[in-house]
């Protein structure tokens, strides 16, 4: 008996997602500010009153990604959510089928966290997602969409 070969080509490395670790904090208000404005340049389908309730869901997060990756989330996935389980559900859908073709898994405790409106929990998120959306526009990052073909175009 053969054990199944399995075929590793080096453009899976890029796709593969690091290990989950936990958001960083905001280091300033300065920094604060900055992330809120950047949030504030996308058009979003709802308005944002509280930030923490509002991103609960993912929806808006999903909102934000597909601004700046237009190929690589497909908003008809994400639901409004009262429920924590459908709340996790839209989280879960982003982190497996998004944010890993950007190279970065959220870590459960900051899922919880948003899913919680826990303070400065979403900003976290944003801050991170922000860095990588840069990333992408100085070349430094190379999404990829599920057939392996790099996404031709980042948004700015």
């Amino acid at each position: 008996l053969r054990a199944p070969s399995r075929r590793l080509c080096g453009r899976y490395a890029l796709v593969m997602a690091a290990p989950a670790q936990i958001a960083p904090p905001i280091d300033s208000d300065e920094e604060l500010q900055s992330l809120y404005n950047w949030v504030d340049e996308i058009p979003l389908s709802r308005p944002k009153r509280n930030i923490a309730r509002d991103f609960a869901d993912g929806v808006l997060f999903a909102e934000i990604v597909n601004h700046h990756f237009p190929r690589l989330v497909e908003l008809h996935n994400y639901s409004a959510a009262n429920s924590h389980g459908q709340k996790m559900g839209n989280w879960n859908t982003l982190n497996t089928k998004v944010m890993k073709k950007i190279g970065y898994t959220i870590h459960h405790q900051d899922v919880e966290d948003v899913t919680r409106a826990a303070p400065g929990a979403i900003e976290r998120l944003l801050r991170v997602l922000m860095d990588k959306v840069l990333q992408a526009q100085e070349g430094q990052l190379r999404p990829r969409i599920p057939s392996g073909n790099v996404v031709p175009r980042v948004a700015s």
